[in-house]
């Protein structure tokens, strides 16, 4: 590319970043009110471990809600002042997405921060950053032990994000089915270490977490709220059963986890590593009780891979459609809160569970890239 070409790159990318700049401040909200539980659950362990569960963020109703080890985690950022906090946790949520992208796709440095500067209007990661949420975080965990595959203890990061937040799991599902049996021994490894490590620390709040907490979704929040973009939500507010989805929901999850993980394992045998791992992301959002839309953040790498099956004609319209339902968020169109989303019509209905199923086509024109060029047969697959 020649200089001007770079100049233009670059006059490009500073543009995009003017726009966010002007446009990021007027969507911002909440105040970093989940840093605040979190520092809520590293200040508690360090004054009386056992009332973990029981405490509650000052003028709220939200608690602690995270295994023990992750209020091990927080005590760093509970000793820091709020301001320090704060500043130190957007820069890190800021470097992960930076990250994600690194991982998910090789750029130069105009586009990188043109794409970095333009993902901060998504709203999954507008809303990751306005409640001080950990998702970035686990995500550019997650891609860069599942996808870097030079460092030692392949993952052990798996393992130690699934002790943070359970919902990363199911990624040692992932490397069953792609047999990569050392990772998955050192994934089991390190989620055993974060449970034994919050016993050792906390034995009271762990027994209560992993007796009863940790089957109770009720928790996090009101599961028909709109923000909850999972089958579970989707069927609450089809049906209008404030009690869950049901048989139903079981059946959809057991559907989801093995038709998933058969095409994580199949776009694995076919190299298609990010699209692997990201349907495998997908398969958590999907089959959770609850997956608030801040968790949604899995859109990048699972944008990237649907940019890379598409054919080059489609691949703008393609990146626009993807990109411009999470940045537009037409899940907070129709009535929300108070459960008015269980009177929604039809349309509403589509317009509140648009994330999902946006995740859905993607996940079928990723299959369906799979019949273009089938899985070579015998073929091994890494054992790393």
């Amino acid at each position: 590319m020649g200089k001007r070409g770079t100049t233009g790159l670059w006059a490009a990318a500073i543009g995009v970043c003017i726009i966010a700049s002007i446009v990021l401040p007027m969507l911002w909200q909440h105040s970093l009110v989940d840093l605040k539980v979190y520092r809520l659950g590293g200040s508690t362990l360090l004054h009386d471990p056992s009332r973990l569960y029981d405490v509650q963020l000052a003028g709220t109703v939200l608690p602690f809600t995270y295994p023990p080890f992750a209020a091990i985690v927080m005590v760093p950022f509970a000793l820091l002042p709020w301001p320090v906090a704060a500043v130190v946790w957007t820069v890190g949520t800021v470097l992960s997405l930076v990250a994600i992208w690194r991982l998910s796709v090789p750029l130069s440095s105009a586009l990188l921060l043109a794409v970095v500067a333009g993902s901060l209007l998504l709203e999954p990661v507008r809303e990751t950053l306005g409640f001080g949420q950990i998702n970035l975080m686990l995500c550019a965990l997650i891609l860069y032990d599942v996808l870097d595959r030079t460092h030692h203890r392949r993952g052990l990061w798996i393992g130690v994000a699934a002790g943070i937040k359970l919902t990363p799991l199911v990624f040692l599902a992932f490397l069953a089915v792609t047999r990569q049996w050392r990772a998955l021994a050192h994934a089991s490894a390190g989620f055993l270490a974060t449970v034994v490590l919050g016993f050792l620390i906390a034995p009271h709040a762990s027994r209560q977490y992993w007796t009863s907490l940790v089957s109770d979704p009720t928790r996090t929040g009101g599961l028909a709220f709109a923000s909850n973009q999972s089958w579970n939500a989707f069927l609450i507010r089809l049906t209008g059963d404030l009690d869950g989805g049901g048989p139903l929901w079981y059946v959809l999850v057991l559907l989801t986890g093995l038709g998933g993980l058969w095409l994580c394992r199949v776009l694995w045998l076919r190299d298609q590593r990010l699209a692997a791992v990201s349907i495998c992301g997908l398969i958590g959002l999907l089959c959770s009780p609850v997956s608030w839309s801040h968790h949604w953040v899995w859109v990048i790498p699972l944008g990237v891979a649907l940019l890379q099956v598409v054919a080059p004609r489609w691949r703008v319209l393609a990146g626009l459609a993807w990109f411009g339902v999470f940045t537009i968020s037409p899940i907070w169109w129709p009535p929300d809160h108070d459960n008015r989303e269980l009177g929604w019509s039809a349309g509403q209905q589509v317009l509140g569970n648009a994330y999902l199923i946006a995740a859905l086509a993607v996940a079928g024109v990723l299959a369906r890239s799979l019949l273009r060029a089938p899985v070579t047969s015998g073929r091994k697959l890494p054992a790393a």
